[in-house]
């Protein structure tokens, strides 16, 4: 006799039995009610999720074995089954976990692995060290340099552009300047390339710049520029010496002279995409007689993805990778999402890894830290072609690569002082005489006038890396004069931001809170100080688009701070990320004496 199928059971049943770890009970919900195993609940938890809590082999051995859950797939805050044993101590299931994964939970890395405005990577490898390039945008120093031994933990050693003379960013508008740069190595010299995008008024909108170094950290050559439309660039170094540029659309290729500072030829079509929407971010990877060509597609939005195709001949004809689309994010509910623009890289002992982009949303559902740089694990099938993450997707949660030894050793790329030990930058360069530290104190100069204006550069940041985040200064208010303010301020572009200092109004001193979103600026108050002494403490407190401003007499929260998000303002390009850090408005010099900044990562346990 038959047993009957009955009835789905709610999925807060199907949860708390796996909680329990009731295993006859899971098994009867599973193979005899109708019930959807992969209902999620608003945090984007699982079924596995939640078993990871029962600490029972048995039930845990069912959902992964015989319904095909992962241990390793992320909720909306990227968080995994295996943070959560982690999290909860569950011995049991760590144990479980390690054996079907494969690696201990220590010896994990959480994506993104730079986090905060790291968008458009490209890596290479030169003996034990890893190099990477980021685009920057209007933002100065241009192009950061970070170095790596194990691919997941980097750090910034320098910028391709560090003069002002020669950022070329005076008059560029926000989301304007590098964009896309690309880093390789040939015959003992670094190169590195990225269009400078510069306004819509301009004579051409789109220019290619290049420049070389014999070390990855710089200083780099004055910048040459090569007069062809397009973004995107990379330069690719072929076995006989010859040196070409790909730009989008798609991938069109010119060869380059030996110094990669001239153009010759003309440009021609190697290959338009698989989905043909947007198709950029070209690069090319040689590998066992194979031209390989990754394109970014899809648009910088949901549809982001990298494609892949390969040929005998650089010219081609070029075959698409049956695997494609090799990056995409198709569940919604995952962190990791828009992802795409990749760059494949080995490791000295023949691993390969892919670095992409990726945006993540906060709870309320906007990308306030930008788009930041992913790493997955890639592979080549029988066939030869690259299999990133098994194809299972974008990475939330992956054992280490494993670390170099023996390395070079590199110091933080300090353009601006080191003060409070912080890589700061600025919209625009601001001229070195304008800011100095003298002792534990910093001292910054105001440039004019408010921070929607070009010429405005007396602001140091540094990036938004977490949704959630506590930020402080103390400065000295003596030498604000009227119509001048100085404090923290969070910032976007000179297009929306949110300025939070002391103000003199009207011969008196106080507390100014105020935004700027779009073309309407809004002082949201002005509160005259008591009678205390010349030093103010200033506190910023972010979760989301909640923002607390706060001093030791004052507090005030705005709780939808969305113009600080990529989505949050249609305006421009919006392309980068929220920033904090301080500012003076005006143009007496204000003396900061601390700064801190504690970012705090959801999936950090």
């Amino acid at each position: 006799m038959g047993v009957s199928v009955s009835a789905p059971v709610d999925k807060e049943i199907l949860f708390r039995t796996a909680e329990k770890g009731d295993i006859v009970r899971l098994k009867e919900i599973v193979e005899y009610t109708g019930t959807n195993l992969d209902q999620r609940d608003e945090e984007g938890n699982d079924v596995l999720h939640y078993g990871a809590l029962s600490n029972h082999r048995p039930t845990l051995e069912y959902l992964v074995e015989r319904c095909s859950f992962s241990p390793l797939r992320g909720n909306c805050r990227g968080i995994t089954p295996y943070d959560i044993a982690y999290r909860e101590k569950k011995e049991v299931t760590l144990e479980y976990f390690r054996e079907v994964s494969g690696f201990s939970y220590e010896e994990g890395y959480h994506n993104p692995v730079e986090r905060g405005f790291f968008p458009d990577p490209s890596l290479i490898r030169v003996g034990e060290d890893y190099y990477m390039v980021n685009s920057s945008f209007h933002f100065f120093p241009c192009i950061p340099i970070s170095h790596s031994r194990d691919l997941v933990h980097w750090k910034v050693i320098g910028h391709a552009i560090t003069r002002p003379e020669w950022a070329e960013l005076d008059d560029k508008e926000g989301g304007r300047g590098y964009w896309a740069p690309d880093i390789s190595y040939h015959s003992g010299r670094f190169y590195i390339t990225a269009t400078l995008r510069c306004n819509d008024d301009s004579k051409e909108k789109r220019i290619q710049m290049v420049t070389s170094s014999t070390s990855p950290e710089g200083p780099y050559d004055k910048p040459s520029w090569i007069h062809d439309d397009g973004i995107d660039p990379s330069i690719f170094h072929d076995d006989d010496g010859r040196k070409y540029m790909l730009l989008n659309r798609g991938a069109r290729i010119f060869q380059l002279s030996s110094d990669c500072r001239e153009k010759i030829g003309e440009a021609s079509l190697l290959w338009l995409g698989e989905c043909r929407k947007n198709p950029e971010g070209p690069h090319i990877l040689k590998k066992d007689g194979f031209y390989y060509l990754f394109l970014a597609e899809g648009g910088t939005g949901m549809g982001h993805r990298v494609t892949c195709a390969r040929a005998k001949n650089l010219y081609g004809p070029y075959e698409p990778c049956p695997h494609n689309p090799i990056v995409r994010q198709n569940d919604e509910m995952q962190i990791l999402q828009c992802c795409g623009h990749g760059m494949a890289v080995d490791t000295p002992s023949g691993d390969w890894y892919m670095a992409y982009l990726t945006l993540r949303h906060s709870k309320d559902g906007y990308g306030f830290t930008g788009r930041e740089t992913c790493l997955d694990p890639m592979y080549w099938d029988k066939d030869g072609w690259p299999v990133v993450n098994g194809g299972k997707g974008p990475a939330v949660f992956s054992p280490l690569p494993k670390a170099t030894e023996s390395g070079k050793e590199y110091p933080d790329a300090y353009y601006y002082p080191s003060w409070c030990h912080r890589l700061w930058t600025t919209p625009r360069p601001l001229k070195k005489d304008k800011v100095w530290t003298e002792g534990e104190s910093l001292f910054l100069t105001g440039s004019g006038g408010d921070l929607n204006s070009k010429e405005t550069r007396s602001i140091l940041l540094e990036r938004q890396r977490e949704f959630e985040f506590t930020a402080e200064c103390t400065l000295s208010t003596e030498s604000l004069k009227e119509g001048e303010s100085a404090g923290i301020a969070s910032y976007y572009d000179e297009n929306s931001y949110i300025k939070f200092g002391v103000a003199v109004k009207d011969g008196r001193k106080g507390i100014l809170l105020a935004h700027y979103v779009g073309e309407e600026y809004e002082e949201l108050s002005f509160t005259p100080f008591p009678d205390m002494d010349s030093t103010v403490v200033l506190k910023q407190e972010c979760s989301g688009k909640r923002r607390v401003f706060s001093t030791s007499f004052y507090s005030k929260t705005i709780e939808d701070a969305v113009c600080l998000a990529s989505e949050g303002l249609k305006k421009g390009k919006r392309f980068t990320g929220a920033m904090v850090g301080i500012y003076v408005e005006g143009e007496s010099t204000v003396e900061f004496k601390t700064w801190s900044s504690d970012f705090i990562a959801e999936d950090s346990f």
